[in-house]
């Protein structure tokens, strides 16, 4: 049945008038359920404990000021500045246990008191949250993945130069090196690093030996794997790996030294194990480090019809018909699982832009180097926690990630639950002599609000 015109439009004949007045109104509804995740938890007894032997001063505690941090960019916050916009929400204001929020000049200059020692706390406490739910899940498996980021700085900012910045290479930055557990998408460590330290220097080494030796600490029953891109392809990383016994996957750069173009022209034969890809396997004896290393060579065909004056490179490392890539690896797989294998360390790429776009990862808020690293830090501490607020509330569904080791749940991004759940308005009322949150009737966010709140009492029993 259709509807009359006068059933579908409205006439609006004046402009509301607007008045600001206080009222007990929140935009930011599903904080309520972050806030009794965080009291199951006993995460304001965790910080207390970590940062015992360690005095920041100021009026606001260490726990005060992290839940400061994990709110705003719960709620969309990515600047330290947007703190002004949410200073007056109730439900932010319940999380963070706060009558009024500090500014965001406070908020900097708690930063800048950070010193090594005291960053080191926020390490240790980043590690526990991690490490408590890998026990939980008990996972046969854990494979550890390696990489970095550029976060562009500005010209004053400390310990910032110019380095490998794809996008302007004339600017200072940092390059932090990130660790990524596959499994679950927890990020294990971050170091931050000057934009010009490349990730195969021994500083990537002193990560990875520090990960691996968690790993066994915490989950001893535990099998550890690798996978790495093309910057981690040195002498003192393979080495190690292969002395541990550590299963694990490199790309190899196309070298001019290593003469990987020439192996690839001179192949007459390949084995094909699809349309489109096909491989072979061939032993290189790199003589400077004293290595015999077996390679397996893929190619994808891209095209039929290359274009004229194509480059073969390290950058480009195709024809204009095929597409090359070259995998150094312990594991015992086929070359097409292989390749599946390598290739699923692509979801750490999507979860590093979640990092830096949801959780405030990518800004860089003070002159500081601490100040900035304690940042970074506490950003992945928040993105860990909605991680395990996922797992324990059953909002992360199973899935099956097969020979490329990606994450065994199906986690929804930041984004997509602040649409759902948390950016939700609402009014607190006062009846029988409690404090009720009142929301807008939505059927589904009705439900999924009821599965979550019978999860925590359950995790709380």
């Amino acid at each position: 049945m259709r509807l009359g015109n006068h059933k579908i439009h409205d006439r609006i004949k004046s402009n509301l008038i607007i008045e600001f007045a206080p009222q007990q109104l929140t935009s930011y509804s599903g904080l309520e359920l972050i806030k009794r995740y965080f009291r199951i938890i006993s995460l304001n007894n965790r910080i207390r404990r970590a940062f015992r032997a360690h005095e920041l001063s100021g009026d606001y505690t260490v726990v005060d000021m992290i839940l400061v941090f994990v709110s705003l960019w719960l709620v969309g916050g990515e600047r330290l500045r947007h703190i002004e916009w949410i200073s007056d929400d109730p439900l932010v204001k319940r999380l963070c246990e706060l009558t009024s929020l500090p500014s965001y000049r406070t908020l900097s200059r708690w930063l800048a008191q950070f010193t090594n020692d005291s960053l080191q706390a926020l390490v240790t406490l980043n590690s526990e949250i991690v490490f408590e739910k890998l026990e939980d899940l008990d996972l046969g498996t854990i494979t550890l993945e390696f990489d970095g980021t550029i976060l562009s700085c500005g010209d004053t900012v400390a310990w910032a130069f110019r380095g490998y910045n794809p996008h302007n290479r004339h600017a200072k930055s940092y390059y932090p090196l990130l660790c990524h557990v596959a499994q679950t998408g927890h990020f294990l460590q971050v170091r931050n690093r000057p934009g010009n330290v490349y990730d195969g220097k021994s500083f990537g080494l002193a990560v990875i030996r520090d990960c691996i030796e968690q790993v066994r600490e915490k989950l001893p029953s535990a099998r550890i794997e690798v996978r790495m891109d093309c910057a981690f392809f040195q002498e003192e990383i393979l080495k190690f790996l292969i002395r541990e016994n550590i299963r694990f996957a490199v790309k190899v750069p196309m070298w001019k030294w290593l003469r990987l173009k020439d192996t690839i022209n001179s192949r007459q034969r390949w084995n094909h194990a699809g349309r489109d890809l096909a491989w072979f396997k061939s032993l290189i004896q790199l003589e400077c480090w004293n290595l015999d290393l077996e390679l397996t060579f893929f190619r994808i065909k891209i095209s039929d019809t290359p274009r004229k004056g194509h480059q073969f490179d390290l950058f480009t490392p195709d024809d204009g018909v095929y597409e090359y890539s070259v995998i150094y690896s312990t594991m015992n797989l086929s070359p097409k699982n292989l390749l599946d294998y390598y290739n699923g360390r692509c979801s750490m790429e999507h979860q590093i832009a979640e990092l830096k776009g949801e959780f405030g990862f990518a800004s860089v808020p003070t002159h500081h180097y601490q100040a900035n690293s304690a940042y970074q830090q506490i950003s992945v501490l928040a993105y860990n926690l909605m991680r395990n607020f996922q797992i324990d509330t059953n909002l992360a569904k199973e899935r099956n990630p097969g020979v490329s080791r990606t994450n065994l749940l199906q986690f929804n991004s930041l984004k997509t639950l602040r649409l759902q759940w948390i950016n939700v308005a609402g009014r607190i009322v006062n009846r029988d002599g409690r404090k009720h949150l009142k929301l807008n009737h939505n059927t589904v966010r009705e439900n999924m609000v009821q599965r979550m709140t019978r999860a925590l009492e359950k995790l709380a029993a």
